[in-house]
């Protein structure tokens, strides 16, 4: 049980992506008409999950969130829609969220995407903007490199959110990558910290006096409150990395104790 002055953040991981579940239709359908293939939206069975996520988040919060957060990915948005027309607040789109290896430019602004979803508020700062270190070569965009980037982002996230929303709750939506937000807050291993669910929440607590966040949900199991899931959109975790990723989360945490920050 949260007590008054804790902080707590509500976690949760996108639904079924249409471009995994159609993905020779998407990628020819990208060809043809000429858009980025890489910011797709929910499949039918993604805004299905989305709405069941609503309304356990709903009943999770009792209503009450100062606020709704994104990732400004269009899939992550859809996700948001559901339980922000529960509450009745606008999705604060927050780069911070982002997709790992994020080129910023590369999709839709909370502008552009306002005449097709105005549930997204506009003119807000990213409390936490990317940092790009290199170029995409798709794009020709500055970009992230993965997954030391990301994990520096992460670093950045960890500390925005608990000041922007001490003493309150703040439901944020996101990818699967998030989990290593999780690792940091309650001080685990990015690789032990398990894996996420579509759709699935992790609930994380952060006591006025510091510490470790308590782990008072794992996203790693949706079933609880997802009735179906897709096998192209799976529960994923840093543990089916490829990429030496011990590695470069040692060296970020060592530059956080370094700095202090």
């Amino acid at each position: 049980m949260a007590a008054e002055d804790d902080t707590t953040i509500y976690l949760a991981r996108h639904g079924d992506r249409y471009d995994y579940a159609h993905e020779d239709v998407w990628a020819a359908r990208a060809e043809e008409l000429g858009f980025d293939a890489r910011d797709p939206p929910l499949s039918a069975l993604g805004h299905a999950q989305s709405r069941e996520l609503a309304a356990k988040l709903l009943e999770l919060t009792g209503g009450r969130a100062a606020a709704v957060l994104a990732s400004p990915y269009l899939r992550v948005i859809q996700t948001a829609q559901p339980f922000a027309h529960l509450v009745g607040l606008p999705i604060e789109l927050e780069e911070g969220l982002a997709e790992v290896s994020h080129a910023p430019g590369s999709i839709p602004t909370a502008a552009q995407r306002f005449p097709y979803l105005p549930e997204v508020a506009l003119g807000r700062p990213f409390g936490v903007p990317v940092v790009a270190t290199t170029t995409d070569a798709r794009t020709c965009l500055p970009s992230e490199l993965y997954p030391i980037d990301y994990f520096r982002r992460t670093v950045r996230l960890a500390d925005f959110l608990p000041r922007a929303y001490a003493g309150r709750t703040v439901v944020c939506f996101s990818h699967a990558a998030s989990v290593a937000l999780v690792a940091l807050l309650s001080a685990r291993g990015v690789r032990e910290v398990g894996k996420f669910a579509p759709c699935g929440i992790f609930k994380l607590v952060g006591r006025a006096g510091g510490g470790p966040w308590r782990v008072e949900l794992h996203g790693g199991d949706n079933s609880g409150h997802v009735s179906a899931n897709s096998p192209t959109t799976h529960a994923w975790g840093f543990a089916e990395s490829r990429w030496p990723i011990e590695e470069h989360w040692a060296t970020v945490l060592g530059e956080l104790a370094r700095t202090g920050a």
